[in-house]
């Protein structure tokens, strides 16, 4: 039986893991209550609701030492009426509360990108993602910009699917999305997080610890025959990697193993 890195994987993770006692999350929630609030006495009845989604809300959102573009997403529900308003006045709504309150100051900046517009408060980014929905007898249904017109979303689909997956698999899924997302950002983020995490969320995990749910996601990614040959490196060089880091694991070589694995992963 090979050698294991599995604790010190699962503490590497942990290390990934931005926890709720830290500096930066008082920081973060200092900042978001504050923007909620200028937000509330700035468009108050024009908004039906506002919350916070995204890998801040599933738990998997990475500190900034790790991940340089880790952000905290807002979707700003607005009182939709009978009188019909486009994607872009409500993008315009916002922008134009984001420049009152926040344009220039403090090193603060409001950028309109698209479906959102981001906020810039020092190294913490805030993208407020206007919405639309339309109620039913039994259910709504929440609308965002898409390409010409609005497209339905579900925020809390993916952390839907997080939470489940996390506790079948006896929360092995979240340390293994935190791993893969490190090496996501330490190699110039050739995925979209947001799409990795859904499809290692997606993946079975039956019987496996962090260290083989982990070396089990890397042999699971694969690229597209249009992606950019530097994405296709990439993933190459990160399975090549893991081959070793197993290979150095059969012949009971646990440091070795450890230092072929800080080929792909950032130290926590």
């Amino acid at each position: 039986m090979a050698s294991s890195i599995d604790t010190y994987l699962r503490s590497l993770s942990y290390s990934f893991y931005l926890k709720k006692d830290s500096a930066e999350i008082t920081r973060i929630n200092t900042s978001k209550d504050n923007l909620l609030a200028n937000l509330d006495k700035e468009l108050g009845t024009l908004i039906k609701r506002r919350f916070v989604f995204g890998s801040y809300d599933r738990d998997t959102i990475l500190p900034r030492s790790i991940d340089s573009k880790s952000d905290i997403d807002i979707m700003v529900v607005f009182n939709h009426t009978q009188y019909e308003r486009t994607p872009e006045t409500y993008r315009t709504w916002l922008k134009n509360f984001g420049d009152k309150y926040y344009k220039d100051r403090y090193g603060s900046e409001v950028i309109r990108s698209f479906p959102t517009v981001t906020i810039r408060l020092g190294n913490i980014h805030y993208d407020l993602v206007p919405a639309k929905e339309e109620t039913q007898i039994w259910s709504s249904t929440l609308y965002i910009p898409g390409a010409y017109d609005w497209q339905i979303t579900d925020p809390n689909d993916v952390k839907t699917k997080l939470t489940e997956a996390n506790t079948r698999y006896n929360q092995l899924v979240r340390p293994v999305v935190r791993l893969m997302k490190a090496w996501n950002c330490n190699n110039g983020y050739p995925f979209d997080s947001y799409k990795l995490e859904l499809f290692i969320t997606r993946l079975n995990y039956f019987n496996d610890n962090v260290q083989s749910g982990f070396f089990y996601a890397v042999g699971q990614l694969s690229t597209e025959w249009s992606d950019p040959q530097t994405k296709k490196d990439k993933v190459t060089s990160l399975k090549y990697n893991i081959g070793k880091v197993k290979e150095c694991l059969d012949k009971y070589e646990t440091n070795e193993a450890k230092r072929w694995l800080h080929r792909v992963l950032p130290y926590g």
